[in-house]
């Protein structure tokens, strides 16, 4: 069974029910065809972050400052615990990457894809296989016969599955490792010999030095982010609409994210206690921008649902077009558009 790794050095996080409020009275509603105001003073949306990332690069932008309705955030270690926070119908909305997608809708959670953001550079990546400066592993072939930190229904499952495909290796030519608790120390010993790691994490790990970079994900991973909601959350009428609101100032934060990155990175140094140089190098490592659902989204995961099927990781075949949920394309396009 193909398993993988899993992402190092994150800082764990607990949950967190801070409550926001706020002022405005109504939002447009963000189905397709709604064009009447809703009052949404009495809704609050439960999201799902990892890291406090989403909420500290929402607030830094002030997009949520006159938002119609309250957002109570929790934060998670992993999309399969969002998925599994949404399943429960704790979290309306939530962040993560595309596989734990996968795993969701082979095993017929009820959640939809309604948000997608993509690396804007293919040339740059945000998830890396990476080894020790003195290991004897020097390409992707020398990874027959060695020890792989193992993490499954995450983003880093499908890249070790890309990579041993890319060296013509199978799962049965390396020893995968599973550890859920101590990950980082049972990389630092040495007991295993690769691990995955992405994002903040990838670039505070190789600012130490002692690390390289094996392969990165650039051009074997599709690059995506997804927003996924609950379906329970999407079919009552208010709470959709809250949802489409809340999506178009995600993505007017991503711009603006993008747009600033000293501001942004000013954002980083406190969740990840790192000092200014370092924050600017995650900020700008593989920057994000929305766009709206469309065949090409939907084929790239089509494509990685195949992948899982063909290994025998799934036992059936899904249908992606069936976890994505395009409604608020609308609202994505104008948010980007500059408009108001």
């Amino acid at each position: 069974m193909l398993i993988a790794l899993v992402a190092l050095f994150a800082a764990a996080c607990g949950s967190d029910d801070d409550t926001e409020a706020t002022s405005d009275a109504t939002a447009p509603a963000a189905s397709a065809g709604a064009s009447a105001a809703v009052d949404l003073t009495d809704v609050t949306l439960h999201v799902g972050d990892q890291y406090n990332i989403l909420r500290s690069q929402l607030e830094a932008a002030g997009v949520l400052d006159d938002a119609p309705y309250k957002v109570e955030w929790s934060q998670f270690q992993g999309g399969p615990a969002v998925i599994a926070a949404e399943t429960g119908g704790d979290v309306d909305l939530g962040m993560m990457g595309e596989t734990p997608v996968v795993f969701a809708q082979a095993a017929n959670s009820p959640v939809k894809v309604v948000g997608v953001s993509k690396i804007s550079d293919p040339a740059k990546y945000n998830f890396a296989l990476i080894v020790k400066n003195d290991s004897p592993i020097r390409t992707i072939a020398d990874l027959k016969g060695k020890k792989i930190l193992n993490s499954q229904g995450t983003v880093a499952q499908y890249l070790i599955g890309r990579v041993l495909e890319k060296a013509g290796l199978t799962t049965k030519d390396v020893e995968l490792v599973n550890i859920q608790q101590g990950a980082q120390a049972a990389y630092d010993r040495g007991d295993v010999d690769v691990a995955g790691s992405g994002g903040a994490p990838l670039v505070t790990t190789l600012a130490k030095g002692q690390d390289r970079v094996l392969i990165s994900g650039a051009g074997l991973l599709p690059g995506f982010n997804y927003l996924v909601a609950r379906d329970g959350a999407l079919s009552d009428p208010k709470t959709s609409a809250a949802l489409g609101d809340f999506l178009g100032r995600v993505a007017k934060s991503q711009d603006w994210y993008n747009a600033n990155p000293d501001k942004a990175a000013e954002i980083v140094k406190p969740i990840y206690k790192v000092d200014d140089a370092i924050a600017k190098k995650i900020v700008t490592l593989a920057p994000f921008t929305y766009v709206p659902i469309d065949s090409t989204i939907i084929d790239a995961h089509q494509s990685e649902a195949d992948f899982f099927t063909e290994q025998g990781v799934l036992k059936s075949t899904v249908d992606a077009t069936k976890v994505f949920d395009d409604r608020y394309n609308s609202v994505i396009t104008e948010a980007t558009s500059g408009k108001s």
